[in-house]
């Protein structure tokens, strides 16, 4: 009976009209591009996010810095990332947020020998938040259930490479190393 019913992703428009439900369009989402941009890079965040100057034996300032923003919780997929760790031995983490998954996430990468490559900030905000984004390497996505990933649209306008899973919203931000 709406007029216009709004999803957050092409992949929701098509499974609301595949049930039978007309009028449906994308909302399209829109970030501030002042407060995430590449301007926001300093070499003292990037020390900050990956545990110093050069954490780990054989790793230096440049060995690459993966960062994930939001919440920790277990549907967000974040243990996935251990695996990743260990096939990169110089790359770090950085786990910008707080959740219910925090003290399991940190017990599991120090158990797996990763505890000095990942790095808790806890939640950040302003400034901070935005050089984060902007300081890291790669900014990772590894939940399956994001229907707007906001976060992936500030990495982005912030000059940093999304790595996602191809599900939920995601795939409808990232294309072939392009963003829509």
């Amino acid at each position: 009976m709406a007029d216009l019913v709004l999803v957050t992703s092409p992949q929701l428009k098509e499974e609301f009209e595949a049930n039978g439900i007309n009028r449906v369009a994308v909302w399209r989402k829109g970030i501030d591009t002042v407060r995430f941009s590449p301007t926001f890079k300093t070499q003292a965040m990037r020390d900050q996010l990956g545990g110093g100057p050069a954490p780990l034996p054989g790793a230096q300032p440049e060995s690459p810095l993966m960062i994930y923003v939001g919440r920790l919780a277990v549907e967000k997929r974040l243990q996935d990332l251990l695996p990743v760790l260990v096939a990169h031995p110089t790359a770090r983490l950085a786990l910008v947020g707080t959740g219910p998954a925090k003290e399991e996430l940190e017990e599991m990468f120090k158990e797996a020998g990763m505890g000095d490559r990942v790095t808790f900030t806890g939640q950040l905000s302003g400034d901070a938040l935005s050089s984060a984004f902007a300081s890291a390497d790669c900014f990772v996505m590894p939940s399956d259930s994001e229907t707007l990933g906001f976060v992936v649209l500030e990495a982005m306008a912030s000059g940093v490479p999304v790595v996602g899973a191809r599900a939920g919203g995601i795939p409808g931000l990232i294309q072939d190393g392009s963003f829509t």
